[in-house]
């Protein structure tokens, strides 16, 4: 009798053991990027150097025609420019004027650039997430087609067994008969 149960527990294991194992396919590592800040010119503007003042000539009008160069600023009533003062500060006004509209160009250029970077990483991380849920698909799909070949294969077996059992029984009972 203990044979007998030690004969089933062990064949109950063995039977048990046949079952597939689940199916885990690869899984790739995950990338992950942090969103490229955006692109400011600011502070670029702001560290440019300041170019020297120009010099100025504080004047006080007499009359129409006539001008007197005078000390103090609080007595003069026009400031006058020599003509290579004056020449520095229009080419200042205009190089100033078109650094800064190609600089903006430039940060509005860079910022349209690092939109894309990051719409680049925000389709890597939708990319991998898909594949992440195609793989959990497939494990799914392959772990129940597994399981269902391994259950319609006991399944056979045992119709197979029940057909026997009626046939030998069959011939059993015919054999009694005669």
């Amino acid at each position: 009798m203990k044979k007998l149960i030690a004969l089933i527990i062990i064949g109950s294991f063995v039977l048990l053991a046949c079952a597939p194992p689940p199916f885990k396919p690869f899984k790739p590592e995950i990338i992950k990027f942090e969103p490229s800040p955006s692109y400011s010119v600011t502070d670029q503007i702001n560290a440019i150097p300041k170019p020297q003042p120009p010099k100025r000539i504080y004047v006080k009008k007499i009359s129409d025609k006539d001008f007197e160069v005078v000390a103090a600023k609080e007595e003069a009533t026009h400031i006058m420019l020599a003509p290579a003062e004056y020449a520095k500060v229009g080419a200042l006004v205009k190089l100033t004027k078109t650094y800064k509209e190609l600089v903006l160009d430039q940060e509005v250029l860079m910022n349209t650039y690092i939109d894309q970077i990051n719409a680049l990483k925000e389709l890597l991380a939708m990319e991998q997430r898909k594949a992440e849920v195609y793989r959990e698909l497939w494990m799914s799909s392959e772990n129940a087609y597994r399981y269902e070949v391994w259950e319609h294969k006991w399944d056979n077996r045992i119709n197979k067994a029940g057909l026997y059992g009626i046939t030998v029984g069959s011939i059993i009972v015919l054999l009694l008969l005669l």
